[in-house]
């Protein structure tokens, strides 16, 4: 990919940062035009009533009652699908951005013999409301510009068209630019925001999602499910042992392993490092979180046939049953702990007998 075509299509993201930031952008452009139109609809709407007593207001009345109704629209649109998806929502913007367009057009066809500033106003402001890739800025840009100049052409006469149309083309180009540069801008701000965001919310060393993150998103999980939500509280055994006995980077190799596993089974998005060797499994509309916590141990035993670096791992779950998720949380950390003092002691039970059967 050319850098041109990168920088127009992409913001000068690579195309993979780009399309990781559309959530974000969305979100962001959402956000926006819920302001804008409720802006928009409250100065039309004021212009509209006070343009009966101003006569300057008075000669493009009919212009900002159209407006206001578009406005409005737009508006019932929006309350419709607050949460609409991508396409709807380019729909707004785009329809948003040539109503602002159509009234700077509309006014210097009104009024041929005064030089236009409302168009030329609107052709620098804009492209600056929303994020979108610059070519469609340009794009749209160019459009209204063209159709600005045309109707110049057709309605005004004599000096006012030349400053018009030289105008048109100058401020044309200046807000391709400064359109470009702020969109480049915005794009790598969000890029960067994604990113920290990712620093402080993923584990570096396994890739899953850190305590940061369970602390802010535990209390979301009680209202994702329907039916219940479940906690696997996971501890791996033997990881101090292996630090001190082969050095960090086998245990850190240790660690990356288990999680992976972990995250195949349950998916990325359920699963916390919540310390040194904890993790942390929230599962929502589940049968059984034991059966689950089953076919886990199930599998690390199977793999650990091939990875030999796989270590054991105690595991405590619970159900919720009312109480908020640091409860069942808590609870299934308590099942945890249990389950490594029955560990522990049948180890131990092992043991002596093993020293048992040496000393017959």
């Amino acid at each position: 990919m050319n850098q041109i075509q990168k920088l127009l299509c992409y913001s000068g993201l690579e195309v993979q940062d780009y399309r990781d930031c559309q959530p974000e952008i969305e979100e962001e452009n959402r956000r926006k035009m819920h302001v804008y139109l409720n802006m928009a609809c409250g100065l039309l709407f004021a212009i509209t009533c006070l343009s009966g007593g101003i006569g300057v207001l008075r000669e493009h009345s009919l212009f900002y009652c159209i407006a206001l109704v578009v406005c409005a629209g737009l508006r019932v649109v929006d309350l419709m699908f607050p949460d609409q998806n991508g396409l709807l929502l380019r729909w707004l913007m785009y329809a948003f951005a040539a109503m602002l367009y159509a009234l700077g057009i509309a006014e210097a066809v009104h009024a041929p013999e005064e030089l236009s500033v409302t168009f030329i106003a609107f052709l620098l402001a804009v492209p600056l409301l929303f994020m979108m890739p610059p070519i469609q800025h340009i794009a749209n840009a160019l459009l209204f510009d063209g159709i600005f100049i045309g109707m110049v052409v057709v309605f005004e006469s004599g000096r006012t068209v030349t400053v018009d149309i030289v105008n048109a083309v100058f401020f044309g180009v200046i807000s391709c630019i400064i359109s470009t540069f702020t969109m480049i801008t915005m794009y790598q701000n969000a890029l960067s925001r994604k990113r920290m965001r990712e620093i402080a919310s993923f584990d570096i060393l396994t890739g899953m999602k850190n305590r940061n993150a369970y602390e802010r998103e535990r209390e979301d999980w009680a209202s994702r499910c329907s039916v219940s939500l479940s906690c696997i509280y996971m501890d791996v055994n033997g990881l101090h042992d292996l630090n001190n006995s082969e050095g960090h980077d086998k245990g850190d190799r240790m660690l990356q392993v288990v999680a992976l596993e972990i995250r195949e089974m349950f998916g990325k998005n359920n699963c916390y490092r919540i310390g040194g060797d904890e993790f942390c499994v929230l599962l929502k509309d589940e049968e059984s979180e034991a059966r689950c916590a089953k076919t886990l141990q199930a599998l690390l035993a199977e793999r650990r046939k091939v990875f030999a670096i796989l270590p054991t791992v105690s595991l405590g779950s619970a159900v919720f049953s009312g109480e908020d998720v640091v409860a069942v949380k808590d609870r299934a950390d308590r099942a945890l702990y249990c389950a490594k003092k029955e560990q522990k002691a049948r180890a131990a039970a092992e043991k002596h007998g093993d020293d048992s059967e040496r000393t017959v």
